[in-house]
C-alpha cells in the first residue's frame, strides 16, 4: 500500500521553509531547491521509501477529484492512503485530513 502525501503549492512550502531556515540560521540563504531536498531526505528514510510520494496540489490534473487525479496522474491503487496537507497558520499545526483510495475510481473513503 502506498501513501501519498498532498502538499500545498511548492511556492508556499518553498517560503515557509526558507523563513524556518532564516530563523534557525540567521544570515544564511535559503538554497534554491532545499524544499525538494528535505523532501528526498524524508522519503529515503522511511522503511519503504518507494511507497512514499509527496505531491504538490499544483501538480494534479485538476479534474475537481482528487482520487481519480492520483490514480490517472500518479499510479494510485484501491486501499492507498492519502493524506491532505494544509499550510500552518502562525504556531498552529496544518490541517490535515486522511483517506483512502476507494475501490471506485471517483470516491473518497475517509479513514480518519
Amino acid at each position: 500500500m502506498a501513501t501519498f502525501y498532498l502538499l500545498p503549492p511548492r511556492e508556499c512550502l518553498e517560503h515557509a521553509t526558507a523563513e524556518f531556515i532564516a530563523r534557525i540560521l540567521p544570515g544564511v540563504a535559503s538554497p534554491s531547491a532545499t524544499l525538494e531536498r528535505i523532501l528526498d531526505v524524508v522519503g529515503a528514510l522511511q522503511s519503504r521509501p518507494s511507497e512514499l510520494f509527496f505531491i504538490h496540489r499544483e501538480d494534479l490534473p485538476g479534474s475537481g477529484d482528487t482520487g481519480h487525479d492520483l490514480i490517472d496522474g500518479f499510479g494510485a491503487e484501491p486501499g492507498d492512503l492519502v493524506v491532505e496537507v494544509g499550510m500552518a497558520s502562525g504556531h498552529a499545526p496544518p490541517k490535515v485530513k486522511r483517506w483512502a483510495i476507494a475501490s471506485g475510481v471517483s470516491e473518497e473513503s475517509a479513514i480518519g
